[in-house]
Order: structure tokens, then C-alpha cells, then sequence
């Protein structure tokens, strides 16, 4: 079904539609229009937010997403961030209730300039066996970030780095200044690909704190094992990654932090200021 709408453009582009209109492969400046949207809003990159677990700020009944720092909540940060780099198909995972809450918020996106999809990842065992309910919404290459994430970076970059290394997987490296970061996850890397990736059971100060931002491509699912047990993005899927020289590190020094406790709310909030 077609419908008509009227909007004022420069002359200038207008002479450069009116030389597409060829009555070969466009018969009007409508059609002409009407296709560049389309291819246009196809090459729109995806992006999955992964709410998974029980996902609440340490101590509290209260979800992390849903967490306001300033005068937003932590995912309206996050899809804030994603549109303006271009990533404006999104899928949010997460438990049934959680995503109730989010959806009071965010609609289906487009208030916000995007088109979002939910996905409850009831019943499931482990942060990777979300990653598998997902997969057939995964494109060539498709961002997963953790809704508990607030960050700074340029994601537009991070894929054109993605892409150069010819890899299934890259996650976002974040250097701060500060070297007295704590940590739980460490890397030992070679260049830019990362040799090894272990959780810690107690945290280390590190100048290279792997955050929860991945590019990722179809090829990672052959990683997880089917069936009902668990498996977990960074205590299995990445260190087999890593062990087979798939998983490189974009390092950038942004800025970066998870949502899990109340000082990291606090924190947060003085990052904003900042």
C-alpha cells in the first residue's frame, strides 16, 4: 500500500533526482526516492541488548536497565548511543518482567528513532545460551552489549575494526587512565589479537578492562553447545575464542562501566558530570 507525504528538500538535490529518472530503472522521482529509503534503511546496522539473569543492582529488587542516571534510565543510554552510530535495529533479551518494564519505556523504538524487538530468555542456563535463542536474528555481523552498560564509544569505528581483522568476534578493550581499575576479567593480547581471556575469582588493577561490548558473526555459535546446560559468554564461549586465535580486542579509553552495585550508580553519575 502506498502512501503520499510532502517534504521540502534543497534544488540541488532535486536536479539530482530528476537526472536518476531514466523511465529505465526509475519512472519518477517518487520511485527514485522510494528505493534509496528502502536500501537505505536495509544497510542499518543490528544490535542485541542482553538483560539476562536476574539482572538487579546488588542489594535491591531494582533492575540495572532501568537504573536513571541524570535524567535517563541506563537503556535509554544505551539505545541513545546505538542510534546515533548507526545500529538502529534492536533486540532486547531478557526476562519476561524486565522486559514488561523496559517496553513501558521504549515502546517499539520509535520515539527514539529505532525499531526494537523483545526476546524473553526465560529458562535459559547461562549468558551464551541467550546468545543461541538470538541466533537467528544474527546478520553477517550483529553488536551485543549487556544492558547494565554505560559507555563511550564509537561503535562505527569498533566495526570497521571488526571488519578489517576478518574475524567472528571483537570485543571493546577499555584503557583508562586510571591504573588502579579493578578488574574480574583479564586479556594477555599480541598485537590487537587477544591471546587469552579468563575470569578471575578475585578483581586485579588493570590498564585493560574487557567490557561487556561485542561484534560478533555467525560463525561464534558453533562455540555453544546445544542443549539444556549452561555456558557463559566470558567463562566459556570467549576463552575458547581466545584459545583459537578468533577473538581480537578494539582498545579505546572512552570510558566504560557496569551497572551492578549502588556505588556504581554513584559513579556513573559523576562519569556524567564529568
Amino acid at each position: 500500500m502506498k502512501a503520499r507525504t510532502s517534504f521540502t528538500i534543497d534544488a540541488d538535490v532535486v536536479a539530482k533526482l530528476d537526472s536518476l529518472v531514466d523511465n529505465i530503472y526509475y519512472r519518477s522521482k517518487s520511485e527514485a526516492v522510494e528505493d534509496i529509503l528502502r536500501k537505505y534503511f536495509e544497510k542499518q546496522n543490528s544490535a542485541i541488548i542482553l538483560c539476562g539473569g536476574e539482572f538487579t543492582v546488588n542489594g535491591t529488587d531494582y533492575y540495572r536497565p532501568l537504573v536513571k542516571i541524570g535524567e535517563s534510565t541506563v537503556i535509554e543510554r544505551i539505545i541513545s548511543k546505538l542510534r546515533v552510530n548507526n545500529f538502529r535495529s534492536i533486540m532486547i533479551s531478557g526476562k519476561t518482567e524486565l522486559l514488561k518494564q523496559i517496553f513501558s519505556i521504549l515502546k517499539n523504538g520509535e520515539g527514539y528513532g529505532v525499531d526494537i524487538k523483545y526476546i524473553d530468555d526465560n529458562n535459559l542456563k547461562g549468558s551464551a545460551k541467550a546468545l543461541e535463542r538470538v541466533k537467528q536474528y544474527v546478520g553477517t555481523t550483529t553488536l551485543f552489549v549487556t544492558g547494565d552498560s554505560i559507555f563511550d564509544i564509537d561503535l562505527r569505528d569498533m566495526l570497521k575494526f571488526h571488519m578489517a581483522h576478518n574475524s567472528p568476534a571483537s570485543m571493546a578493550i577499555y584503557m583508562p587512565t586510571d591504573v588502579s581499575f579493578p578488574t574480574k576479567d583479564r586479556v594477555t593480547l599480541k598485537g590487537s589479537k587477544i591471546l587469552t581471556y579468563e575470569k578471575l575469582p578475585e578483581p586485579v588493577n588493570s590498564k585493560l578492562i574487557p567490557t561487556s561490548i561485542f561484534l560478533l558473526d555467525q560463525d561464534v555459535f558453533k562455540y555453544i553447545p546445544p542443549g539444556d546446560l549452561e555456558w557463559n559468554i566470558k567463562t566459556d564461549l570467549l576463552p575458547l575464542l581466545a584459545k583459537d586465535g578468533l577473538l581480537f580486542g578494539y582498545i579505546y579509553n572512552g570510558g566504560w562501566l557496569s551497572i551492578k552495585t549502588k556505588e556504581d550508580i554513584e559513579t556513573a553519575k559523576k562519569l556524567l558530570e564529568k
